[in-house]
């Protein structure tokens, strides 16, 4: 099956990360699929007839640089397209996502302290599986951490983690965290975690009825604070690449809580899918 792969190019500093995990998604996952490189040229009104000659040659500008940064992708044999949009940010982001229809958009992520960043506001507003990188890109795959709550989405990424383990060779490792009693103290008491994982563990073998490769991926139960958990795991276990739900049970749409605090502290690439 063919399909594409969206690169949000905004040439800053992670565009190389950008750039090299789409070649690699493309050539060892997603090996029949194109990638598409955009950038968005953003106006908040219709501008006047005068300025649209200006408009069109900063247009040719950007596709000369993305034409520039394609190079070294088609040297290895992908196949790359571009698209430099005019128009209204959010207006023209959903419209060359409706029409592309692609499988993921790669995205670099730099959290703020003072400001939601313009890549937070994209996750929360578009309704497609994201892969966040920051400095480090997917130029490997070796582990996979999936941190799982059982929810639909977490089931999609499960899913989708699979897949990634089967064509990569890799570990996937699956992790669920039991959160601390609500007590004064957030106790993680023996019994306590004792009788959430004896739960856990009867949700998992039903979901190993419905996916039998499932009985030979490790599911890890710890107690604590999900993020640092997540974080913290993922790190012992080497990984290359966490995979995870966009949302839990609670938000039909957005952004949830979880994920938005995993792509802040994560150093290496996260995939939220939906």
């Amino acid at each position: 099956m063919s399909g594409s792969i969206a690169l949000a190019i905004d040439f800053k500093k992670f565009t190389p990360s950008i750039l090299k995990t789409g070649e690699f998604l493309n050539l060892h996952i997603y090996k029949d699929f194109k990638l598409v490189l955009f950038h968005i040229i953003e106006y908040f009104f219709t501008p006047p007839a005068y300025l649209l000659p200006y408009l069109n040659v900063e247009k040719e500008r950007l596709e000369r640089e993305l034409e520039s940064l394609s190079h070294p992708l088609k040297k290895v044999g992908l196949r790359v397209e571009k698209a430099v949009i005019l128009g209204e940010f959010w207006e023209a982001l959903k419209h060359f996502v409706e029409v592309l229809k692609p499988e993921l958009i790669v995205l670099g992520y730099e959290p703020h302290l003072l400001k939601i960043p313009t890549a937070e506001k994209i996750l929360e507003r578009i309704e497609i599986s994201f892969l966040v990188v920051k400095e480090n890109p997917l130029y490997k795959l070796e582990n996979i951490l999936c941190p799982f709550d059982f929810s639909p989405t977490g089931t999609l990424a499960l899913v989708k983690a699979m897949g990634y383990a089967e064509v990569t060779g890799s570990k996937l490792t699956v992790l669920y965290v039991i959160n601390p009693l609500q007590s004064p103290d957030k106790t993680c008491s023996v019994q306590f975690v004792e009788e959430r994982q004896k739960e856990m563990r009867t949700e998992w073998e039903k979901l190993i009825e419905k996916y039998p490769s499932l009985a030979e991926v490790p599911f890890i139960t710890v107690c604590g604070d999900r993020v640092e958990s997540i974080i913290k795991f993922s790190k012992e276990i080497s990984a290359d690449l966490i995979i995870m739900g966009r949302r839990g049970r609670i938000l039909n749409i957005g952004l949830g809580s979880l994920s938005r605090a995993i792509i802040k502290n994560s150093e290496i690439p996260v995939l939220l899918v939906v």
